[in-house]
């Protein structure tokens, strides 16, 4: 006889809503099934009851991180590990007694529930696309303990004639089980199904202290004196195919010669997705998320499941192909291969002449547009594709997002040629995976079913899985009430008179 773990979770990805919090946390629930499988007995003699205590069944959720770029070579980084020992108390005596003759194992199902830290990043490959994927991964692991208890001394069976060869307690794994994890928010509310606007104030004055070479102090203050407010989502899913954006320009301390000679001739936006490779844990992330310490590093700690060219990194046979640094990164646009994210504004550009009117002149020129946002990758470099990912941090690997806005100034200066000036400045965006919306489930049901080996299974069907508590109730614990759809309103219950066609009532009571 011999003892085989299986690890069976209830679902192999978990969504995780919400920003990432250390002070939230996912359930991740299965079972591990502990089966005896049949083995023949020595000179096919009746088989003995074969007997043993489960010591210990540890269960392990554990996540890592590895990177390999040809700049900063291999680094693997443990993310964290939680255990389980779901042997609770004394040992757990399993036996096959009734059941020695059957072809199939004897099975039990031990029951896990692991709390799963909800400041984790999610599942993702990353790094030189020459080897072996690697990135952020994550897996459960099962290890038994146990000890044969001694069987029916008139039978002779291959465990009575290795007993003296083999040790007391046993130990036995259950094969890698491997978990995906998402990160996911809820759908803006509202009818619109748009994230509300983040509105940032532009110090114009900041932005052109830099280019001041070769011009006067006075005409560069008078493009300082621009107010520009740019407005973007404060989040957008990766399923979009565009980016609204809104500019907002005024000039209100300039005089009206001033604004007969100040131009906006056009302006340029462009989406950057940026990538950053490392070597070493982010020191920000490590500071702001508990991984574990450097004793449960690599390699005071190798990893569970390290990739192959960990074998080269341990007798340094690894070379990077370019000289070593500490990291790297890739920068590239997500506009659509066809767009030039270049506007030109109409007209002479003088967006503030014929303005003398106080109040005129205290009115926004407002410029709306759609930014288009490429479908599908057309380049591919050492990472891979050039592929849109969602905004993401992780010790070795981060992923931001930023709108690139460039205004082409000019200013008219007497006898002299314009002094033309670049107004540039970056806005941080978010892109995000949505949470799909809760839907009925479409069947439930429940029932235990047994088999010929003596396991008796609970077996239960759902359509759709619950939706994610914060999508039911606020971080502090109150219910979320949706006002958007309006209460009905108050009718008072109309009083029931008897009918005087049905003749004398007659009372009960008399």
């Amino acid at each position: 006889m011999g003892v085989v773990l299986d690890i069976r979770p209830f679902t192999d990805t978990l969504f995780m809503h919400g920003e990432a919090s250390s002070s939230s946390a996912f359930s991740l629930a299965g079972h591990v099934n502990v089966s005896i499988t049949p083995t023949r007995s020595f000179f096919n003699r009746s088989r003995p009851t074969t007997r043993l205590l489960l010591q210990s069944l540890i269960i392990t959720f554990e996540g890592q991180s590895e990177v390999i770029t040809p700049v900063t070579g291999y680094a693997p980084v443990r993310l964290c590990s939680v255990s389980q020992d779901l042997v609770h108390g004394d040992p757990i005596e399993l036996s096959n007694e009734g059941l020695e003759y059957s072809d199939s194992p004897c099975s039990w199902n031990v029951v896990f529930d692991i709390r799963v830290p909800g400041w984790l990043p999610l599942t993702s490959t990353y790094g030189d696309v020459d080897f072996e994927e690697a990135g952020t991964r994550y897996a459960l692991y099962a290890t038994a303990t146990y000890v044969y208890l001694e069987d029916d001394a008139s039978s002779f069976s291959w465990l009575n004639f290795c007993a003296p060869l083999c040790p007391r307690f046993r130990t036995v794994d259950a094969p890698k089980c491997p978990v995906t994890l998402r990160r996911t928010i809820e759908p803006p509310a509202g009818p619109s199904g748009s994230f509300p606007l983040a509105m940032y104030i532009v110090d114009t004055q900041k932005e052109l202290n830099d280019t001041r070479e070769g011009s006067t102090t006075a005409s560069l203050d008078v493009l300082g004196k621009i107010e520009v407010v740019a407005c973007v989502p404060t989040a957008v899913s990766v399923d979009e195919t565009s980016l609204p954006f809104t500019l907002r320009l005024r000039a209100k301390d300039l005089t009206e010669s001033e604004r007969e000679r100040l131009r906006l001739t056009e302006f340029s936006v462009d989406i950057n997705q940026v990538e950053v490779y490392r070597n070493t844990a982010n020191e920000e992330y490590a500071n702001g998320f508990p991984i574990p310490s450097q004793r449960h590093q690599p390699p005071n700690e190798p990893l569970r499941s390290h990739h192959p060219v960990h074998t080269l990194c341990a007798v340094d046979a690894f070379q990077t192909s370019q000289p070593p640094r500490s990291s790297v990164a890739r920068t590239f646009s997500l506009l659509a291969e066809n767009n030039s994210g270049r506007y030109v504004i109409g007209g002479d550009g003088r967006i503030f002449a014929n303005t003398s009117d106080p109040v005129i002149s205290l009115e926004w020129y407002i410029l709306d547009i759609d930014v288009p946002i490429a479908a599908e990758p057309s380049e591919v470099d050492w990472a891979g594709p050039r592929m849109r990912r969602m905004t993401e941090s992780s010790p070795l690997f981060s992923v931001r997002h930023t709108l690139s806005v460039s205004i082409q100034c000019a200013y008219d200066l007497a006898e002299q040629a314009p002094l033309h000036r670049q107004l540039h400045f970056s806005l941080p965006l978010q892109q995000v995976h949505l949470s799909e919306p809760p839907r009925p489930p479409l069947s439930t049901g429940c029932h235990v079913s047994g088999t010929s080996s003596g396991e008796t299974r609970l077996e239960t069907s759902f359509g759709q899985s619950l939706p994610a508590y914060s999508q039911l109730f606020h971080p502090n614990g109150e219910r979320k009430i949706d006002f958007s759809t309006p209460l009905p309103l108050y009718t008072p219950p109309t009083s029931q008179s008897p009918d005087p066609s049905a003749g004398p009532q007659k009372d009960e009571g008399s």
